[in-house]
């Protein structure tokens, strides 16, 4: 070899990214979003609404700056995109991608739903704890295609990969800082990253929630410990196939080291659905694998014992059963509140408990109030007054009910409170009758919201049914468009007063129906949600063709199974979490690689399967190829004509 085409090599092989510069972007996407913890003080505009509280000033530390760095980003891929299109043979490529139409489908349906929604300017900025908005929805679908149309061959694989370990490294640090108790968001040097300069003196005063919590719950960067399980069930076999796409025994030993470790941090998150998840996604590893499994049967062995011992002696450790952890949160149980429902009309307010109707009221001067009870009968109820001011009733069907009278203020001297389940629920006479006051202080309208499917288990999936139960019947107002991006929580029924009480959400903020199916369905619209499961599923099946006979016999084939199950993982994941900022942007990416993997490895199948040919076969398909091209030039010119 010359010393010309040596140099020429050399400098190939050392130039960045090979030359595809655009990677930078996806790069960035997916390293610095999910680390990014900035504080973000602003007035969330939620005060006009009765069931948020009256507050102008609040705080973000882990999904305001994810979100406008990430829409950013994608804004710059976009212009890198619309340069692309102008290429027509680049265009014409893009046809044949059936998997685009409903992905450019679901990102015109969720725009729509935002322009024609009553919250629209929500939708477009983003609300409060979530920071969702139409624009981080528009780079999802930008982020999926940008990485299909990058990730070209092997080398770009390789740079992804390799950002996606420097990613795990950095978490895996976190999570052991928050499993020994030390969170370094917690540390001096954390509390400055974390906060700017201008707000210095809120370093000392901010609290953290998990990492107090006596248990040592990990949130890495994300905000939620709910959303490490969601991390986990998406990029956990992803990391767990890196182990074998990888040929030197030095990277296989750092990504097994980082698959360990990011496995310990999920079990402590506490996530439940993670366990779940990944419990399938065993199942269809053996199913896929098995031929791999079984020609690497002597290092599979050991590794599995090693797995169950090291898990075994892990939750004993924090002594905890993790089948019957799983098995309580999913249990259904029927609900079994005595409450019914409370109504607060201009005469009295009505207490449905027991199934009975009471009926209670006040009458107030100078000198005091007294409470007035009676059944639905209008016979009067007697009660007692205990030491410590509670009014309870002596008749045992009412047993659980207390009222106390408590001071209230110049326009309206008392209030009455109801005790019931641990909640007290504050009334008070007006103008107008009886009034109810909600859990954050201002007059809301009680309601019984509509509920189904889950109405009667409250308590399943640790809370969730309730959730869900009132949120199903959203689905109706979302049947074309939905109610626009990030607006579930102006949507959800907060005053739904009984409802609440029984399932412990009383005193609780709703701003997620902690179910990514629904959320997407209500705010973006059920036309819109079908769209992404068409997507899913056409990635889904393309892959199951792909690799259902696979031997896995090089990297490719490892990663693209890695992939596949990831997306599985996330997806039944998204079945008791919702899409998040944090995390959703690595989905959408593995999502987008993913098909890039599939492609890669459909021409190099393709390629290996003429090499196999004789040669007068080989040239007779060289031939074909060649010849099925000219025809679709042909038909191109004729088209120009």
């Amino acid at each position: 070899m010359s010393q010309y085409k040596k140099k020429k090599q050399n400098t190939e092989n050392y130039e960045l990214l090979h030359g595809n510069y655009a990677l930078i972007l996806l790069l960035s996407a997916t390293f610095l979003v999910p680390l990014i913890v900035r504080l973000y003080r602003y007035d969330p505009n939620l005060s006009q609404f009765n069931w948020f509280m009256q507050s102008n000033d609040e705080i973000d530390v882990f999904l305001y700056w994810k979100s406008r760095i990430l829409t950013i980003l994608g804004a710059l891929m976009g212009v890198v995109l619309i340069f692309k299109f102008k290429d027509r043979k680049f265009r014409q490529a893009q046809k044949k991608n059936i998997w685009l139409y409903p992905l450019s489908a679901y990102a015109i349906l969720t725009l729509l739903s935002t322009i024609f929604s009553k919250y629209r300017a929500f939708g477009f900025s983003g609300i409060h704890e979530q920071f969702e908005s139409v624009w981080v929805i528009l780079t999802y679908c930008v982020l999926t295609f940008f990485a299909y149309i990058f990730v070209q061959d092997a080398k770009d694989v390789t740079s992804l990969r390799r950002t996606f370990f420097a990613l795990f490294a950095v978490l895996c640090a976190l999570g052991i800082s928050q499993l020994k108790g030390r969170d370094f968001w917690e540390s001096e040097f954390g509390r400055q990253l974390m906060v700017p300069e201008k707000y210095a003196d809120l370093r000392d005063t901010l609290k953290f929630n998990f990492s107090r919590s006596g248990i040592h719950q990990v949130y890495l960067s994300f905000y939620n410990p709910n959303y490490v399980g969601m991390f986990a069930s998406l990029v956990l076999p992803f990391s767990v196939f890196c182990i074998f796409s990888v040929r030197k025994w030095w990277q296989k030993i750092l990504w097994t080291a980082v698959s360990v470790i990011l496995l310990v941090c999920t079990f402590g998150s506490g996530s439940k659905t993670f366990m779940i998840s990944i419990a399938v996604g065993m199942v269809l590893a053996l199913f896929f694998c098995h031929r791999a499994i079984w020609r690497r049967i002597l290092f599979f062995i050991p590794m599995c014992v090693a797995l169950f011992f090291a898990g075994k002696a892990y939750f004993k450790q924090i002594n905890l059963d993790p089948v019957q952890y799983v098995k309580k949160s999913m249990t259904l149980r029927e609900n079994n509140s005595l409450l019914e429902d409370i109504r607060f009309t201009g005469d009295d307010v009505t207490i449905e408990y027991n199934n009975t109707e009471l009926h209670v009221m006040y009458a107030a001067n100078e000198l005091g109030a007294v409470l007035i009870c009676h059944d639905k009968d209008g016979t009067m109820l007697e009660y007692k007054v205990r030491d410590d001011q509670y009014i309870e009733l002596t008749d045992p069907t009412y047993s659980g009910l207390l009222f106390r009278f408590e001071q209230g203020n110049t326009y309206y001297p008392w209030l009455v409170s109801i005790r019931v389940r641990g909640c007290s629920v504050y009334f008070t006479q007006t103008g107008d009758g009886y009034q109810y006051i909600n859990n954050v202080g201002k007059f809301a309208d009680a309601v019984k919201a509509p509920a189904a499917v889950f109405e009667n288990y409250n308590s399943f999936a640790s809370g969730r049914g309730y959730l869900w139960s009132r949120s199903i019947p959203l689905l109706r107002r979302s049947l074309i468009l939905g109610t626009g991006a990030d607006t579930f929580s102006l949507v959800f029924p907060h005053n739904d007063l009984a409802g609440r009480i029984n399932s412990g959400y009383y005193n609780s903020y709703i701003s997620k129906p902690h179910n990514m199916y629904l959320q997407i369905g209500i705010q973006h619209g059920v036309p819109a949600l079908l769209c992404l499961l068409a997507v899913c599923a056409i990635y889904l099946i393309q892959s199951v063709i792909l690799y259902w006979r696979s031997k896995l016999t090089d990297e490719h084939s490892w990663l693209g199974v890695g992939i596949m199950l990831g997306i599985i993982g996330y997806l039944i994941a998204g079945l008791s979490n919702d899409s998040c900022v944090a995390v959703a942007p690595l989905f959408w990416i593995l999502l987008g690689m993913g098909f890039a993997v599939n492609r890669i490895n459909r021409e190099r199948a393709k390629a290996e399967k003429i090499a196999a040919l004789p040669a007068k076969e080989s040239t007779q398909a060289e031939n074909a190829v060649s010849a099925q091209n000219a025809t679709s030039k042909g038909k191109q010119k004729r088209r120009k004509k």
